[in-house]
Order: C-alpha cells, then sequence, then structure tokens
C-alpha cells in the first residue's frame, strides 16, 4: 500500500503527519511504516509517530491522521518558561483553541514542564515510570515531599503512581497510601515500553522517552519528549494507564488468591498426614 496519509492544505502544501506542521512536499522526508507512506517534516517527528504507532498500532495511527489532530500551538515555547502562559493553557474558555501536540528536545524544559503541570494539577494527577531507577530520579528531585504538600493541601486531589517496584519503593508506598492516601502500584516486571508518562486533570500528557535508565538525573537519561492537550491524544494515554493500573489490581488479587491455596493446600497435607498416622496407630 504506497497511498501517502498527508493531506495538502489550501496553498498545496503538505502536512506533517504528527505535528500537523504544513512544508512543501520537496523539504519532507518520507517513511513507509506498517505499509503505508508517511510525510514528516522532521527527523524528531517521524522517529516519535514510530514510537507511538508500535505503543498503540491502529487506533493512533487512525487517530493522527485526522486532520482535527494536526494542531500546531505557536505559545508552546513560552510555556516551558512563562508561568503565565501556563495559565493561559488552561483557561477553561480557551481550551479547544489552544490545544497543543508539541515535540521537546530539551531535557530541563522537560523536567520544569513536568513540575508545573503536576503543581498545577486541581483533581488528579496519573503518573507511570517504566523502571524503578526512573521513580527514583524523581525522587531525587524532591517530588515526594511535594506531592504530600500537593495532598495535604487538596484532599481531593487523587495521585496514583505506576512502577516497579524494589525494596526501597514498597516501603514508600505503603507509607503514602496509609499517611497521605496516594497510591503506587507494583508495575511488576519493568514495561515493555522505555518511557515515562504524567497525566494531569485528564487535561494534559507529557510523555518523556527513557534514553539511558543508568544514568543518575533525568537530565542525562531520557530523550524526545511529548506534550499534547489535543483531548484524544491524552484519553488514549489515560486509557494505557488505567488498563495497566486494572491489571496490575488483577493480579494482585490472583496473587493473593494463589497465596490462600497454598495455605489451604499446606494445610490439608498436614492434616492428612495426621489422619495417616493415627491409621496406623490404630491398626497396630
Amino acid at each position: 500500500m504506497n497511498e501517502i496519509l498527508n493531506n495538502k492544505n489550501s496553498d498545496n502544501r503538505f502536512t506533517c503527519a504528527l505535528c500537523g506542521k504544513a512544508f512543501e512536499k520537496k523539504k519532507s522526508i518520507q517513511e513507509k511504516i506498517d505499509g503505508y507512506e508517511y510525510l514528516f517534516n522532521s527527523e524528531e517527528c517521524m522517529s516519535m509517530f514510530k514510537k507511538l504507532a508500535d505503543l498503540y498500532g491502529d487506533e493512533f495511527r487512525i487517530s493522527i491522521c485526522n486532520d482535527e489532530q494536526h494542531i500546531s500551538n505557536s505559545i508552546l515555547a513560552s510555556v516551558m518558561l512563562k508561568e503565565q502562559e501556563f495559565g493561559k493553557m488552561k483557561n477553561k474558555a480557551e481550551a479547544n483553541e489552544n490545544e497543543t501536540f508539541e515535540i521537546i528536545k530539551d531535557p530541563i524544559q522537560v523536567q520544569e514542564l513536568a513540575f508545573k503541570l503536576a503543581w498545577s494539577s486541581e483533581n488528579e494527577i496519573l503518573a507511570l515510570f517504566s523502571t524503578a531507577n526512573a521513580f527514583h530520579r524523581q525522587e531525587r528531585m524532591g517530588i515526594l515531599p511535594k506531592l504530600r504538600e500537593m495532598r495535604k493541601n487538596n484532599d481531593k486531589l487523587k495521585i496514583r503512581i505506576l512502577t516497579p517496584f524494589d525494596d526501597d519503593i514498597n516501603t514508600i508506598s505503603k507509607k503514602f497510601r496509609d499517611e497521605w492516601d496516594i497510591e503506587i502500584m507494583n508495575l511488576g516486571e519493568p514495561s515493555r515500553f522505555r518511557a515515562s508518562i504524567l497525566l494531569v486533570d485528564r487535561k494534559f500528557v507529557l510523555y518523556v522517552e527513557l534514553k539511558d535508565d543508568t544514568k543518575y538525573t533525568s537530565y542525562e537519561a531520557i530523550g524526545l519528549s511529548l506534550f499534547s492537550s489535543i483531548r484524544s491524544t491524552v484519553i488514549s494515554y489515560v486509557t494505557i494507564f488505567e488498563t495497566m493500573w486494572k491489571q496490575q489490581e488483577l493480579y494482585q488479587q490472583l496473587s493473593r488468591m494463589q497465596k490462600q491455596i497454598e495455605t489451604y493446600e499446606k494445610i490439608n497435607k498436614q492434616l492428612n498426614d495426621t489422619i495417616v498416622d493415627l491409621k496406623q496407630r490404630l491398626s497396630k
């Protein structure tokens, strides 16, 4: 299938399959992905498109190739640095007009944006870390005391975190659950996709690629990042998070049931051994 899944605009210019920016075809990058030809205006867009397409397949391809998803926002550059610009983006009356989809390469801007998004939350924070090291890098950035403070100041704020556990995270999760009603769920094995995801109030998503998990700081560890306030994109990531959360809840229930079964089998074996022993004694 050689159809190019990009539309021309009124000026006969093509749009990038990911970010929607217009360009002349001769200045584009053409790539065949899963049997379809796409045009991109940069290597970064092409790389991120491949990662997202691999993450959730045809659903992403169908949604991202809809013209309505190609929304560019010129104020995003200042969103990373200026709090007042971020406030404008959160204005409910302007939400639809300010929908944004952008790729960020600067790790310092990514970390600043992550903090600003989280600290501005009103109702819900969902966070997913694909490795325990990724969780600890944010712990070293001071995120845990801040989450406690936010939960203390807003008892309606729901905070859920998915991450693979180690002994330290297991201890932290119990303390946060019991004292602050902040849920940290064991993701089990490291996630198949190497990234962290932050979702705030189901309005904003920040997807951060994990480049090198051996690094000590987030600035060294992360790669390309995606920020979006496009509703269909945000809801897609919410669905991923909720599916993984429910899956881990089920695994934990099954694990508890398995332990109960093992305990029952052990008791049953002890009873059978006792009965056999009594029978042998009575037969003598």
